[in-house]
């Protein structure tokens, strides 16, 4: 296996390791930041951020950082 396997096998790794939900609303956010001005694509990630505070994918994430665990995200 050639280093940029290896390397590549290790992001796809950490971005399975990430909240489903978190990642598709952030997928959404950069698309959607690309059709607007800066100052609306902030408002628009900022109000994608304070959906993402009540799933309970983030609760699982602050509740696993405190146990010092890995989190087990549902994409709720």
């Amino acid at each position: 296996m050639s280093e940029l396997d290896a390397r590549v096998d290790a992001l796809v790794d950490e971005l399975l390791a990430f909240s489903p939900l978190a990642y598709r609303v952030g997928k959404q956010a950069l698309h959607a930041s690309m059709e607007v001005p800066l100052s609306a694509g902030l408002v628009m990630e900022g109000r994608m951020y304070g959906f993402l505070r009540t799933t309970e994918d983030f609760r699982e994430g602050v509740q696993a950082f405190k146990d010092k665990r890995r989190p087990r995200f549902q994409g709720k």
